[in-house]
């Protein structure tokens, strides 16, 4: 058993879990993009802020949906923070603060109500 400069299968694996770590936390973090509007920190916004690629802002949830804050479809009701319902949402909130670019999954609707999932892609 000479000297070899191959890595034995077991460091092999160590590093290819590590790899696995730091990958899996870098797509639990994200990554900050400039385009993102939550990442303008400090920044508050309004209900039904509209921002291309994100959909309209929802103040009392802290988050983006594809459908304006408490606009009405018929059959369905009003839209608000990713659900439908009878009547339209009473917040005393209309202006906040975007939660982190996590606020990106929620473009995509949670249905509810009778509905189906929409996606504004």
């Amino acid at each position: 058993m000479g000297c070899s400069t191959r890595p034995l299968a077991a460091e092999k694996m160590k590093r290819s879990k590590r790899l696995t770590l730091v990958i899996f936390g870098a797509l639990l973090t994200g990554c900050d993009d400039p385009s993102d509007p939550s990442n303008s920190r400090g920044q508050s916004l309004t209900n039904n802020t509209y921002v291309p690629g994100h959909g309209y802002y929802h103040a009392p949830y802290h988050s983006w949906y594809p459908y304006p804050y408490n606009s009405y479809h018929p059959g369905l009701g009003y839209y608000h923070g990713g659900d439908f319902s009878p009547s339209p949402h009473i917040s005393p909130v209309t202006t906040s603060h975007p939660i982190g670019s996590s606020a990106r999954a929620s473009i995509f609707s949670r249905g509810g109500f009778g509905a189906f999932g929409h996606s504004a892609s």
